[in-house]
């Protein structure tokens, strides 16, 4: 079932209390208290595309909601990318994000993406401030359906849809103390670094990557 409200604090948080069965989707015009990775605030503004989905538990959960992003979107819509664990990147500004929570036996998967909606934090952008126009209920559709595909792929192939679209392959990053080359995606959904000669797993719930 699609529930589409006009102003609520969370879809994600809604959906916890509200939703019947997997599969169950909300799609907001406007949220009060949008949520973040990492207990950061999302801009959601009127003009935006708020969406959550309960969903399966899946151990690459947010590649999967990422991936089938990418597919829906970069067909019509050039310098897309990804930026490890959960950025929707476009002209190297953030665009979107992912926040998958899990609840027990089931997940949700959250999506915000800045439509025609100015975000007022830096370093991000929209879709219209690049020329583009997206119809919010071809989204869902599209991006709900390519859900149910890329979730039943193998990871190896979750993993290199991901990692062909990941901006930070091949580049240096910074988070904490320390500094390293991304490498490539891990099935676990974890990134590897080239550190110091070595290779390091990071994961998404114990690191922030810093801007230089």
């Amino acid at each position: 079932m699609i529930h589409i409200v006009d102003k609520i604090s969370s879809t994600n948080d809604w959906l916890s209390k509200y939703y019947l069965d997997i599969d169950d989707t909300v799609i907001a015009l406007e949220q009060t208290s949008g949520k973040g990775r990492r207990g950061n605030v999302w801009d959601s503004k009127r003009g935006g595309f708020y969406m959550s989905t309960v969903s399966s538990n899946h151990k690459l959960l947010p590649a999967v909601a990422a991936v089938s992003l990418v597919r829906v979107l970069s067909e019509n819509i050039a310098d897309l990318s990804l930026k490890w664990p959960n950025d929707l990147i476009i002209s190297g500004k953030k665009v979107g994000g992912i926040l998958c929570e899990k609840f027990g036996n089931y997940s949700i998967v959250g999506i915000g993406i800045n439509l025609v909606n100015e975000p007022a934090i830096s370093n991000s952008t929209s879709f219209a401030s690049h020329g583009y126009e997206i119809d919010k209920s071809i989204l869902l559709a599209s991006f709900l359906y390519n859900f149910d595909q890329v979730s039943a792929l193998d990871s190896e192939k979750i993993v290199e849809e991901f990692t062909n679209s990941d901006c930070l392959i091949g580049k240096k990053i910074y988070w904490a103390d320390n500094s390293g080359v991304a490498k490539s995606i891990d099935l676990d959904g974890s990134l590897i670094v080239e550190c110091n000669g070595q290779d390091l797993n990071l994961y998404s719930d114990e690191v922030h990557i810093e801007k230089h």
